[in-house]
């Protein structure tokens, strides 16, 4: 039988592709600049997050199905809904073995190009027994969840020489610098909600004996359980909490937007005709605004604007069809002190 610590030497682990840290022009403040970056890679609730498969047997797709579902079955604000096509999806999937396992997080994943792959799974999700745990996990960083030993706050010491002779060796055979942003580099504490570092999250890597110094209760290894902890439910309710109430919007009708820093305010639009309209913010808010058509059944995601940082107001102008619902949501990355703002569509 396998020790803990030869199955943690065969883990291929998820190896995540560079994050692009985000420039603020001169006069941003380091509160409004930590505000926007707690929050910027977290999709605006009531997101349909559409995937595609762009290759993979039926077999593995369906571990990825089921990992989704996993997921929606939280009961959060996010859902998720499998399209055929590059152009309909926001999340593209694929099954490259010659690959690490990684996605793309959150809302980087607008930044792709449509032909380009969001999330690879590197491992047979059916035969290898890290299988689903590996399916959520990278669906976890899709939702826009980083992985929870770098957290600022595990206060993790690492034997680095012991971890580069680890992961340099098969089966991820990662490069230093790989290594360091991987593992061993922490998250800003500014690009972190919370104050405490949980080893059971799903987003937490599984480290076999001998790599870690401090905690002293961790010299043995760090083993997570492979599934979504108590705390990973806390986290993801709190960024997405299921939305049940959303204020009507109407024409030439400016409307508040009532919430604060890290909150969000919800409307719906029934167009009265069909042409093009345009939604705006007012106000000195830091806000992204996304514009989705709502169906009695699903929620198609049509467009996004984030004027966060920016000295400017989000805008978006559409063409809508006379008749249909659509779903507005504006998350506020931060609120001045005595700063409300507003909506208007024209």
């Amino acid at each position: 039988m396998k020790t803990k610590k030869e199955k943690s030497v065969k883990i291929k682990h998820c190896r995540q592709p560079a994050t692009v840290k985000r420039i603020f022009k001169a006069g941003v403040t380091e509160h409004r600049r930590n505000a926007i970056l707690s929050s910027s890679l977290k999709w605006v609730n009531g997101t349909e997050i559409t995937y595609m498969f762009i290759e993979g047997a039926e077999s593995q797709k369906k571990v990825v199905r089921q990992a989704f579902q996993i997921w929606k079955k939280l009961g959060i604000g996010i859902s998720f809904k499998e399209v055929s096509t590059k152009e309909d999806s926001l999340v593209r999937i694929g099954f490259d073995h010659k690959e690490d396992s990684w996605s793309w997080v959150g809302r980087e994943i607008l930044d792709a190009a449509k032909n380009e792959r969001t999330m690879n799974f590197g491992i047979d999700l059916v035969k290898d027994a890290e299988g689903m745990a590996t399916a959520l996990h990278e669906i976890g960083h899709a939702i826009g969840f980083q992985h929870e030993h770098q957290s600022p706050f595990s206060g993790i010491e690492w034997d680095k020489e012991a971890v580069y002779k680890e992961f340099s060796g098969p089966p991820n055979k990662w490069s230093k610098k790989e290594i360091n942003s991987n593992i061993i580099d922490k998250m800003p504490a500014n690009q972190v909600k919370g104050t405490a570092w949980d080893p059971k999250s799903i987003m937490e890597y599984e480290f076999g004996a001998g790599l870690v110094l401090e905690p002293a209760a961790y010299r043995p290894g760090i083993f997570p359980p492979g599934i979504i902890s108590a705390n990973d439910i806390k986290g993801v309710k709190s960024f997405y909490p299921p939305i049940s109430k959303k204020s009507k919007l109407q024409l030439h009708k400016s409307v508040t937007i009532n919430a604060g820093t890290g909150g969000q305010s919800d409307f719906i639009f029934t167009a009265p005709s069909t042409k093009k309209y345009t939604f705006q913010t007012v106000g000195k808010l830091d806000t992204v605004m996304v514009i989705s058509e709502k169906t009695k059944t699903e929620t198609y995601y049509m467009a996004g604007d984030d004027d966060s940082g920016l000295e400017k107001n989000a805008k978006i102008a559409l063409p809508l069809v006379k008749g249909r619902n659509y779903l507005v949501n504006v998350r506020v990355m931060y609120a001045p002190a005595d700063q409300s703002g507003s909506l208007v569509v024209s």
